[in-house]
């Protein structure tokens, strides 16, 4: 009897330590559950906190790259505007754009063509090009004394009242230049660095255009003593008619297509 009772006694025992284990591990179990899972959740928070400071990073960088690229646009377009400011002054001092325009190598062309259209003569329109370059007159003014002078025909000629002759394209007067041959008195070339050279002289002696003019036509002696006839002041107008007709055309079919009409500069960057 007291045997069994024993017995009894130690199963008891056995089965509540069992039971008290069991729980103990369930307990413990749950805790390490937990436990990671608050690690997890840790682990987590800080991936997305590093996320969230690489982008912010990347976005600063990117803000910055944005900031150099305005003002690396900006000074672009500063230095257009200075390249425009300082192309305007140039015209402005050579007087004449197509003149400006002729100095550039991206240019040239298109003044030679505009001046070939005009004369429907390649070699007349080169030869007063060139004299006028060298000469510094403005080329609306030099082909307008031509086609005044000869309608652009390398061959035209004149007899005078007094005897004289005037021949080529810029009616060169037998009596003013005695010592020129029938061959240069018709050639393009010459009749222009000739016509062209004296009305070079008539603009520095005379002080301004129309005086000019009228002394090319008139003669020196009869504009400075006031005796201009009448023919040469419709001479004069003629001239000046035809000079903003020309100046009025190559704005349109030329300098146009270099200058636009926000006076942006079109012109190719040496």
């Amino acid at each position: 009897m007291f045997g069994s009772s024993n017995y009894r006694k130690s199963a008891k025992l056995i089965i509540f330590t069992f039971g008290l284990c069991c729980f103990s591990f369930v307990v413990t179990k749950g805790v390490v559950a937990k436990a990671n899972t608050s690690l997890s959740q840790s682990t987590l928070l800080d991936s997305l906190d590093s996320t969230e400071t690489n982008l912010a990073l990347s976005n600063d960088e990117d803000i910055a790259n944005e900031s150099i690229f305005e003002e690396q646009e900006a000074s672009y377009k500063k230095e257009e505007n200075y390249e425009f400011a300082d192309m305007l002054e140039n015209m402005n001092s050579k007087n004449d754009h197509a003149l400006y325009l002729l100095h550039q190598p991206e240019t040239r062309a298109s003044v030679e063509w505009f001046y070939i259209q005009v004369t429907n003569d390649r070699d007349v329109a080169l030869a007063i090009i060139d004299a006028a370059d060298e000469y510094n007159i403005p080329l609306s003014l030099a082909f307008s004394v031509a086609y005044a002078e000869s309608q652009y025909k390398s061959y035209a000629k004149h007899e005078n009242a007094n005897g004289t002759i005037d021949r080529g394209l810029f009616q060169l007067n037998s009596a003013s230049f005695p010592h020129l041959t029938e061959e240069q008195f018709f050639n393009p070339k010459s009749s222009a660095h000739y016509g062209l050279s004296h009305l070079r002289f008539c603009l520095d002696s005379a002080g301004n255009e129309i005086a000019a003019i009228a002394m090319y036509n008139a003669g020196t002696n009869k504009v400075h003593s006031n005796r201009t006839p009448k023919m040469t002041l419709d001479y004069i107008s003629r001239i000046e008619e035809y000079k903003s007709k020309l100046e009025n055309n190559f704005n349109r079919d030329v300098l146009a297509y270099y200058i636009n009409a926000n006076n942006n500069v079109l012109l190719a960057r040496k």
